[in-house]
């Protein structure tokens, strides 16, 4: 008999969606979720279905107005939630994706059978941007969980500072990186990859940051290459597909921009694998500046596409030392237009192309998520 999987998430996620279909499913798990899956014929619907995930109902409180009220209505909505919950089947796995109180919770309210197992996955800002009161608050459910995983070392450092009891029960586990193969069809294709988003040929591609967040920092990026004389050489891409949540910020970097001499595109709109994977290969260097970040999947496709990469040095990631791969880094943005002109050499850029696949493709993490289970694959 299948054992059965409670899997806490968002259910419109892509990284939930491809954990379930590269992970849970292969592994054999009877999958779980709690939610309102809507039979609108959306991808989601049709990917719940395809894949045999059961929903048990949550409360939709859309039209109640009290549950939009933040803090109380987040807590009403968890014991309207818990309900359904208890009178479902009892589970074998309770796993969290994405910690936050509520969820933790959700997961301790579930039923169970004898010897389920907790497990709980940081993916980022759940832990490197909370408040460290409120990452305590969550210590005593944290305790119970047989594993704790993330996916980047830098988390790790912080995790070990704020709940040294259980430090030796964190593990660093990578997501697979489900546009590697994606990219590999378009590889040796740059020139077709860039009529795709209307890129002159002959320039060299610059991308700076991937959302629009101000986090990005594609200002400061822009104001540092405003001090390059030859303009004409290059072409500047600023992916803006998500995360534009500051309207002053944006007001201000369009003005940059405009005033900023060099050619460039804003790509926005919902990008397909396809279009993202045609971006990673048409981009020849991408510039890194954010606040903070852990190693994220973008930084992982563009190496993959043997992109050169110019990184904050305050980013520094710990797995740039320890698989090791080649980037260039600066300390202060004035030292970006002399990097632009120091390229890593092509063997190298083969190397992180050769590195990203072995830790992430799905094939590989599988093999990992299994042995946190303790299930054979």
């Amino acid at each position: 008999m299948k054992k059965k999987i409670f899997l806490i998430g968002n259910p419109k996620s892509s990284y939930i969606t491809q954990y379930i279909e590269h992970v849970l499913e292969p592994l054999g798990f009877d999958i779980y979720m709690q939610g309102t899956l809507n039979d609108d014929r959306s991808e989601f619907y049709d990917f719940f279905v395809t894949h045999n995930v059961h929903f048990i109902k949550g409360y939709d409180g859309s039209r109640v107005k009290i549950l939009h009220i933040p803090v109380l209505g987040g807590i009403l909505r968890l014991f309207l939630d818990i309900f359904p919950l208890r009178k479902s089947v009892s589970f074998d796995y309770i796993h969290v994706q994405f910690i936050t109180m509520q969820d933790l919770l959700r997961a301790f309210f579930a039923r169970k059978n004898k010897g389920c197992e907790f497990y709980a996955s940081f993916w980022g800002s759940d832990l490197l941007r909370m408040p460290k009161l409120y990452l305590k608050m969550e210590r005593p459910f944290l305790n119970r969980m047989k594993s704790i995983t993330c996916d980047s070392h830098l988390m790790i450092k912080k995790y070990d500072r704020i709940y040294p009891a259980t430090k030796n029960r964190i593990n660093v586990v990578y997501y697979g990186v489900s546009l590697l193969p994606v990219i590999d069809n378009w590889e040796n294709k740059k020139d077709e990859c860039r009529n795709c988003f209307s890129i002159p040929h002959g320039k060299i591609v610059i991308a700076i940051g991937y959302n629009g967040r101000w986090q990005q920092q594609h200002d400061k990026v822009m104001t540092a290459l405003k001090s390059i004389v030859d303009k004409s050489k290059y072409f500047i891409i600023l992916q803006y597909t998500y995360g534009i949540n500051n309207v002053e910020y944006d007001s201000s970097l369009q003005t940059i921009m405009k005033g900023c001499g060099f050619e460039y595109k804003f790509v926005t709109g919902y990008l397909s694998m396809d279009d993202i994977s045609k971006l990673r290969i048409a981009v020849d260097v991408f510039i890194n500046a954010q606040t903070t970040d852990a190693f994220c999947n973008s930084i992982k496709e563009y190496m993959y596409a043997r992109t050169q990469i110019i990184s904050a040095s305050w980013l520094h990631y710990p797995e740039i030392d320890m698989f090791p791969l080649y980037m260039n880094e600066f300390s202060n943005f004035n030292e970006i237009p002399d990097l632009l002109e120091k390229p890593i050499e092509a063997e190298k850029l083969n190397w992180n192309r050769e590195r990203i696949w072995k830790e992430s493709s799905w094939s590989i993490c599988r093999e990992k998520w299994a042995d946190i289970y303790g299930v054979n694959i």
